[in-house]
């Protein structure tokens, strides 16, 4: 298999940069659920030394993307039902908070990025782009934690919410009305230029409520 290009633009290690491309096929399925990832066969296709890519897989480890077993190499988490609505729970958490804080401090500005967001993400959604749709999904997630002026929130948002990025491809992927996607982010961003605290912690909660309905799961919230 020829080798993979990395990111155009990449600035960090070789390790680093391949540990996004993996990252990558974790969160779109391409490496599903339990499947195990052979340094072997990532030698064989990137051509790299064993050092860059075990650095690559350390750090997926380390996002709990990936887990280690001794003396049989590393596999794709694997969750529980139980522990993916758990997972989304704390999500939820962690969403509403930045809601409720971006409510108090988001700028004109900011809102204005919002929209813009929005409207690729409205043109994703009629193309059919999952692809496009996530990553769309995680710049509005990062976009409410700016908003929220809790730099810690910001700097730290993927690494809490990780695993669950792995579930809401399929979630996107099962999804028949575009509109149900989008719709709670539109609630957000209204409620956020109104300043209504309630209710943009309402929308919050509904970005999480509906990829657990489209994985088939109760929300708890």
């Amino acid at each position: 298999m020829s080798p993979v290009a990395m990111p155009p633009g990449a600035t960090q290690s070789i390790g680093s940069s391949l540990a996004e491309v993996l990252r990558d096929r974790i969160v779109t399925g391409v490496y599903p659920p339990g499947m195990w990832v052979r340094e072997s066969a990532l030698a064989e296709e990137f051509g790299y030394s064993n050092g860059p890519i075990r650095e690559a897989l350390q750090l997926l480890v380390g996002e709990e993307l990936l887990v280690r077993e001794p003396w049989r190499g590393v596999r794709v988490v694997e969750l529980s039902d139980e522990e993916i609505v758990e997972l989304f729970q704390l999500r939820a958490a962690l969403l509403e908070l930045a809601a409720e804080l971006a409510a108090q401090h988001v700028s004109a500005e900011q809102l204005a990025a919002g929209r813009r967001l929005l409207a690729e993400l409205d043109e994703a959604l009629a193309n059919g782009d999952i692809r496009a749709q996530l990553a769309l999904g995680n710049a509005l997630n990062l976009w409410i934690c700016d908003c929220s002026g809790n730099g810690r929130l910001a700097r730290n948002w993927n690494r809490f919410t990780s695993q669950s990025r792995m579930y809401f491809h399929t979630a996107l992927r099962n999804s028949t009305d575009p509109h149900e996607v989008s719709e709670p982010w539109r609630e957000l961003v209204d409620a956020l230029e109104r300043r209504d605290i309630a209710a943009a912690r309402t929308a919050a909660r509904q970005l999480v409520r509906r990829p657990l309905g489209g994985l088939g799961l109760p929300s708890g919230l």
